[in-house]
């Protein structure tokens, strides 16, 4: 049989396969849909002189809505080699009105049987043949992928033009893409972060957005709240207007927890998540309830040892029996003797501004200065000496209150209330500036720099953007849905429940005043805080774990690709990173808040990276995903006061409590808000895969693929499990069990 003219496999060409892996969500949905709106066009060594190939066109119907695989192959010239680039674009059919882009998660080129993986995770528009290419603007996508093979590499270790041409136009589209926010545009001098200059969600790059799986599971959350709320408010403007309104206080502490068992059936809400915040509910008046959820809640690093009390302590008095007779100054000196003090609120004004549209009535939601004083017992329990309160928004002196004598056992006598009312009060401010500054200015808003810069300046051929993938994805998208609907200035869904939601802007100026660089290294703010032993603090026991072991394996990534410290000076894409993250992400800070210009050393960077992912991972999981069980219950902790603070001569009945509390409206609104935020994404990935809950690991979703670097992730995933088996053992038989920050219940990253 004759062989016709270019039908030959002979020795003049070579097998290429190509597995191209599509699909953007996970887990899979109910049908399998296929994008066919086009044409892959790929091409190997993309303007290389000697070993480009032609465009190889690839009809199929490729995987969309559930990942999935394509495979194709062709016979291509041998000087074609090594394939060390690719290039992919998408064609759309020619009379294809609309169109949609396809997620690329990986292509796989079996070359020699040697596989050569290109890592892309992103979005691809198909351009039309007639018309050309439509704006990035247009399509929220890059025009095209050129994709590094491998590990990726630095690009001063690059020896071929056409490589470090493809990465300079890489950069240029990335830039285009993705800008800060134009400070001038808002001149201020409160500061706040940098952050993506795009305000709508929609309007962000395709790659900067959420996979449909996990919006259709917000959206679906958000909406049934909002149904509920606007119920509340339409029934509250028709009593009021037909004269029969009346507000829905609670008569006792049972009713709240009637009232939560209610809602949750109502809303559909976890049951097992229900049943923790009734266990906190049971024994949420004792002091050692109180110290456990300084240590181990969800704001549990405000903690910090006294050495000396200052001028705001000087007038009061701890009671004697609280210190088990010994006196302050011996406890002092025994380093048993702790604070937290909540000076973010310092001038921050009372909220309430919604509340007669929520509620009927109009209402002050007091914001009150608080501090308290803990005590590290004999028996190694933490427990509140002396809190104080000041209501300095309304010229009121400071008050003082201390635990009743243990010779005073009637819970319902006024000096027990008293103090239990004290401790309400010292709560409220602390999930204020807990809402505010430690969740969204600390874990969003400081991720988000770090995120910016890494996007903006970091390749996709860059080794360590590699690494970083899985982990600064979604803090965008959230944070963008943020600004928009929780802590918008002018109309932010925070003001609906707490006390300073209406004074955000202030309370997030005091909070960056004091913010630096070196909170965020572990170690550091543990031994600054002076609290390394302080018995079950399980908070700072688990993040050091986490720091620990991610530490080893960002240092193991870092060497894997810098060879020498000169390598770190030298790479120039990191460097710019760095730069603009101080110069965009912090302007207007002293001293940039500490961050660093420039890195010179591997063990510099090392810190560097450990600790934006432990921030973004680790830091942003302790203080997220337990405020449902925290803050849930009001009586534990209220989100907002409705009556001025009390004098040191008012005498504390159960009546008085009750009215101070939160009224049924703003409790759901607490409610609903905590739980939603608190909901695992569907398409989270965690540093340990649990498969009888359905959780997928960190391999699958990584950039990160030579066989080196997946080592690398499987040594830390050896490491991880040692920690997980630490944390089992360690709750067995506990009656609320700290297992927030197991690897297992751990993301890799902030989307919620």
């Amino acid at each position: 049989m004759a062989v016709k003219n270019g039908e030959t496999n002979g020795l003049s060409e070579r097998a290429y396969t190509f597995i191209i892996q599509t699909g953007a969500d996970i887990p899979t949905k109910h049908s399998t849909s296929k994008w066919s709106d086009g044409t892959m066009i790929l091409t190997i060594n993309p303007g290389s002189k000697t070993a480009e190939s032609k465009p190889l066109k690839v009809h199929k119907n490729f995987p969309s809505m559930t990942e999935g695989a394509v495979t194709v192959d062709f016979w291509l010239p041998p000087n074609i080699g090594v394939p060390k680039l690719i290039k992919v674009d998408l064609e759309s059919n020619k009379f294809e009105l609309i169109k949609d882009a396809l997620y690329v998660r990986e292509i796989t080129i079996l070359y020699n049987r040697d596989p050569y993986r290109f890592p892309i995770k992103n979005f691809v528009y198909p351009h039309n043949p007639i018309r050309g290419n439509p704006t990035v603007a247009e399509m929220g996508c890059p025009p095209h992928f050129l994709v590094r093979e491998g590990a990726g590499t630095l690009k001063h270790h690059e020896t071929e033009d056409f490589i470090i041409k493809a990465r300079e136009e890489d950069l240029e589209i990335i830039h285009s893409m993705v800008q800060w926010n134009d400070i001038e545009e808002n001149p201020t001098d409160l500061l706040f972060p940098g952050f993506v200059g795009i305000l709508e969600y929609d309007k962000l790059p395709r790659f900067l957005q959420f996979r449909e799986a996990k919006l259709d599971a917000f959206n679906e959350l958000r909406s049934a709240g909002l149904k509920e709320i606007r119920a509340n408010v339409l029934d509250n403007l028709m009593n009021k207007i037909l004269l029969r309104y009346k507000e829905e206080r609670f008569e006792s502490f049972e009713h709240y927890e009637m009232f939560l068992k209610l809602k949750s059936d109502e809303m559909g809400w976890s049951k097992e998540m229900i049943e923790e915040t009734l266990k906190v509910a049971k024994i949420f008046r004792q002091d050692e309830e109180f110290g456990r959820q300084m240590l181990c809640g969800p704001n549990a690093m405000y903690i910090k040892k006294v050495t000396a009390l200052d001028a705001r302590w000087s007038g009061g008095t701890v009671p004697e029996h609280s210190l088990e007779g010994k006196s302050l100054s011996e406890v002092i000196a025994e380093g048993h003797l702790f604070e937290v003090n909540f000076d973010e609120l310092i001038g921050v004004g009372h909220g309430g501004s919604l509340s007669k549209k929520l509620t009927g009535t109009k209402q002050i939601w007091y914001v009150v200065l608080a501090d308290c004083l803990l005590y590290v017992r004999n028996d190694g329990k933490l427990v509140p000496v002396q809190i104080r309160l000041e209501n300095r928004n309304d010229g009121e002196a400071p008050t003082w209150w201390g635990p009743p004598s243990p010779d005073i056992s009637d819970l319902n006598r006024p000096v027990h209330l008293g103090w239990l009312y004290a401790k309400m009060w010292f709560r409220s401010a602390d999930v204020n500036v807990y809402s505010l500054c430690t969740h969204f200015a600390r874990a969003h808003a400081v991720n988000e720099v770090f995120a910016m810069a890494c996007y903006r300046n970091l390749l996709n051929a860059h080794p360590i953007f590699r690494m970083l993938q899985p982990h600064i994805q979604g803090i965008i998208p959230v944070n963008v849905q943020a600004r928009g609907v929780l802590i918008n200035p002018g109309r932010n869904a925070i003001s609906l429940f707490l006390s300073a939601g209406d004074n955000l802007s202030h309370l997030f100026n005091n909070y960056y005043k004091k913010f630096n660089y070196e909170d965020l290294i572990l170690p550091l703010d543990v031994e600054k805080r002076g609290v390394g032993d302080i018995p079950e603090y399980l908070y700072r026991d688990d993040t050091l774990s986490h720091w620990n072991i991610i530490s080893k394996y960002v240092s193991e990534m870092v060497h894997l690709s810098y060879l020498s410290d000169e390598d770190v000076v030298l790479d120039t894409e990191m460097q710019n990173a760095v730069k603009d993250a101080v110069d965009m992400g912090y302007r207007g800070f002293e001293d940039g808040a500490g961050f660093p210009r420039a890195i010179s050393t591997r063990e510099k960077l090392t810190e560097y990276l450990t600790a934006m992912v432990v921030n973004i991972s680790v830091f942003h999981t302790a203080v997220n995903f337990q405020t449902f069980t925290s803050y849930a219950y009001p009586p534990n902790v209220p989100t907002c006061m409705a009556i001025p603070p009390p004098s040191q001569e008012t005498e504390i009945t159960m009546k008085l409590i009750l009215e101070c509390l939160p009224v049924m409206e703003i409790t759901f609104i607490a409610m609903n808000v905590s739980y939603n935020l608190g909901q695992f994404s569907p398409v989270e990935r965690f540093y340990l895969g649990h498969p009888a809950e359905n959780r997928l690991g960190m391999l699958g979703e990584n950039m990160a693929v030579s066989p080196e670097q997946e080592a690398c992730i499987r040594r830390m995933e050896d490491r991880m499990r040692v920690f997980q088996a630490e944390v089992d053992t360690r709750n067995e038989g506990r009656y609320l069990k700290y297992d927030v920050l197991s690897p297992r219940n751990t993301p890799l990253t902030t989307q919620t």
